[in-house]
């Protein structure tokens, strides 16, 4: 199938892949030669797995318009164009794969429904927030978004070691399926400020963090 959706927002781009499809249907997208495909089905040895990132590059392809072998990851795992014109961000779950494009720090997450989320809620959100969390119907889906804006504030960051509680704070938001809020990354003597957008859709949440100000040069 085409891509679920599309957003064209003022300050980044996002393309959501539903995966129907086989590994073969994206590698033949992707025209992959095959000496590469071999060394990603060694990489990836779980159909899952390798579907998920043969779908992740050819929604890049469908966003930037530019080949796969354009994107690379550095030592740290982040996912950057080669020439850095933008940046860019991944995620991908069991059915979904979200890419965004931006002139800012980026960073995105998709996820699914999930129970798990509430017996590890105490080691991302803070006792105090989350007894008052407790209160609210839609608590389930202030649990998703706590987490997805947390993991996407981490993938933009980039760097590794980020405490969940300590280091990535959030503005109080009211819960609906679609808004916006602020959150921010404190560490040492770094404070970075993000603008949020989240939306929770069909089966899957999503949410993407762009930094407030400073675009790349």
């Amino acid at each position: 199938m085409p891509f679920l959706t599309k957003y064209q927002e003022s300050k980044f781009e996002c393309l959501i892949w539903k995966i129907d499809e086989s590994a073969h249907f994206f590698s033949s997208k992707l025209n992959i030669h095959a000496v590469a495909l071999k060394q990603i089905q060694l990489k990836y040895r779980h159909n899952d797995t390798k579907v998920q990132w043969l779908a992740s590059r050819y929604c890049l392809e469908l966003l930037f318009e530019r080949p796969y072998q354009d994107f690379i990851k550095d030592n740290k795992g982040k996912p950057s164009l080669i020439d850095q014109s933008y940046e860019l961000s991944i995620s991908h779950c069991s059915r979904y794969t979200a890419v965004v494009k931006s002139s800012y720090n980026i960073g995105v997450d998709i996820q699914q429904s999930t129970n798990k989320l509430q017996r590890i809620a105490h080691k991302y959100i803070s006792k105090e927030i989350l007894n008052h969390l407790e209160t609210s119907p839609h608590y389930l889906a202030y649990l998703h978004l706590y987490w997805g804006i947390k993991e996407a504030l981490f993938k933009a960051y980039g760097k590794g070691k980020l405490n969940f509680i300590q280091h990535l704070h959030i503005k109080d938001f009211v819960y609906s399926a679609k808004g916006t809020t602020k959150a921010q990354i404190i560490k040492d003597d770094i404070r970075i400020d993000y603008d949020v957008f989240f939306e929770q859709q069909e089966d899957f949440y999503l949410c993407i963090v762009t930094k407030s100000n400073s675009k790349i040069s």
